[in-house]
């Protein structure tokens, strides 16, 4: 990430300066800010993922909290049971424990900032960007595991179905 720190302390990440990052489920995400630039309170990252899209399976972060702020189409936020069609200018907060996933069940692209609290347990994006890139379309999955693991993210199962658009 690109930063530019004043001497108060205020950081500045320049528009488009997010890091690009591979993920498993096919979104595209730029990580935008994180534990130094924020220093630990939460990371930034922006999203998007094509229509249709439900790729991401049902997972708890047992020691982070994940928010969502649309920008722009619907995101659908299934969470403790319940499934959110949340809108552009929709915010939904995550609490940690709680089961959820997300997808786009509409016909045009959805784009969403993702914020995590604390930042340090937002770094599996990073490690399975790592994982991704070292060994490409086969990864390990006692690789992937550990690294759920060591950010207390737990998979608990498939991505739910698509609504109707």
């Amino acid at each position: 990430m690109r930063t530019g720190m004043h001497r108060n302390g205020v950081a500045y990440v320049a528009p488009g300066a997010g890091t690009p990052v591979v993920r498993l489920h096919g979104e595209a995400t730029a990580l935008v800010a994180g534990d130094e630039e924020t220093r630990g309170a939460y990371a930034l990252r922006e999203n998007s993922a094509p229509p249709r899209f439900a790729a991401v399976p049902l997972h708890i972060h047992r020691d982070a909290e994940e928010a969502f702020s649309v920008l722009e189409g619907e995101l659908v936020v299934h969470a403790g049971g319940a499934q959110l069609r949340v809108p552009a200018g929709g915010f939904v907060l995550v609490p940690r424990g709680v089961v959820h996933a997300i997808a786009n069940a509409g016909t045009g692209v959805v784009r969403w900032l993702t914020i995590v609290s604390p930042a340090s347990q937002a770094g599996w994006v990073e490690a399975e960007h790592e994982l991704i890139s070292e060994s490409g379309a086969a990864v390990d999955p006692d690789r992937l595991a550990a690294i759920h693991r060591r950010f207390g993210l737990e998979l608990v199962g498939p991505p739910p179905p698509l609504p109707d658009a």
